[in-house]
């Protein structure tokens, strides 16, 4: 989240708590309708823009706007005064319009960013299926750089991902060339080293009692080792952080639904699979940089304030799988 959103959110925070309970209740009327904020559109709402002379009272729009921002009152479509939130800018019911009598501007969206469906060019159950059986966590990469081409087409699948909230909060730290991965990757393992401390046998029972059995367990059986084997390998300039992969993409939220940075970049990795790449997701890095390493963010151009993020690394694979691995989820009923 900016300052300038920071700062609004407080200040109408304390004009809250400063008011009496009668002009609280005043405030919360006034301000009921105000839309969801988002690090990018701060308290602003989607407007709202009806072309009558199109509109032919289908009701769609109607039928597909969650917020309640639209109702069709005396033989013409209208804008609610009194939304459950106020338009977050989905556009669902400008998709969803067959006379492109209606459009949303604001909280990021213009008229140039609607365009035409292509239902004809998608994919069948069975080929969808095959992608996603022929993907495999890769991290063992030819020495061969991703062109900017192939980098830009996966960054354009993983934006499309579904979203908790329009606009996406979810940022992207792209590293390109296994020199810049590598160079992460280093900086990374050293700022693990400089907090080593934290790790010893002394600081971890000394945090047992406020972690819990279980958190104690997986820092003593997972963490110490990995890091301790990111440590020695990191001496003899060998990256198993992030395997020397040609190009590396971090996904991160700011004020995002926390599982939104996992979905784009599982979007991302399909998409490197269509595209001839392989991929694997990294998942030691986005705890650490969570709750610690500000001058590494710092320097890496990442949030002060960081959510949940995931590291992927791509690159052309080296070996070629001939098998798949029948999957089985922990549990699934019907309830």
């Amino acid at each position: 989240m900016n300052a300038g959103v920071q700062f609004i959110i407080r200040l109408n925070f304390l004009k809250f708590i400063c008011l009496s309970p009668d002009l609280q209740t005043n405030f919360v009327l006034k301000h009921q309708h105000m839309s969801v904020v988002t690090s990018r559109t701060g308290t602003e709402n989607g407007r709202i823009i009806i072309n009558h002379e199109k509109c032919n009272l289908c009701g769609l729009c109607v039928k597909v706007c969650k917020d309640f921002s639209l109702f069709i009152e005396d033989k013409t479509l209208k804008v609610s005064d009194r939304p459950l939130f106020g338009c977050i800018g989905c556009g669902q019911c400008v998709a969803v319009c067959p006379r492109d009598a209606i459009m949303v501007e604001g909280r990021t969206l213009s008229p140039g960013d609607f365009e035409p469906l292509k239902a004809d060019h998608l994919p069948d159950y069975t080929s969808l299926y095959q992608l996603m059986l022929n993907r495999r966590s890769i991290r063992d990469f030819r020495d061969k750089p991703v062109p900017r081409e192939i980098t830009e087409q996966i960054l354009a699948m993983a934006v499309t991902a579904p979203m908790g909230l329009p606009p996406s909060d979810v940022g992207v730290m792209v590293l390109e060339g296994k020199e810049k991965v590598r160079a992460f990757s280093f900086d990374f393992i050293d700022m693990l080293q400089r907090a080593k401390w934290m790790a010893s046998p002394l600081a971890l029972n000394l945090m047992r009692p406020f972690i819990g059995k279980d958190n104690y367990l997986m820092f003593k059986s997972f963490i110490i080792p990995m890091v301790n084997f990111f440590s020695e390998t990191r001496e003899k300039e060998q990256n198993y952080l992030l395997y020397d992969a040609p190009l590396a993409m971090m996904f991160y939220g700011n004020l995002s639904d926390p599982a939104d940075p996992y979905i784009a970049a599982t979007y991302a990795t399909l998409a490197a699979e269509s595209l001839g790449l392989g991929a694997c997701m990294i998942g030691s890095v986005g705890p650490f940089l969570k709750n610690m390493g500000s001058d590494f963010r710092k320097k890496y151009h990442l949030p002060a304030r960081m959510r949940d993020s995931i590291m992927v690394v791509f690159g052309y694979p080296q070996v070629k799988y001939r098998k798949t691995i029948k999957r089985s989820f922990e549990r699934v009923f019907y309830a």
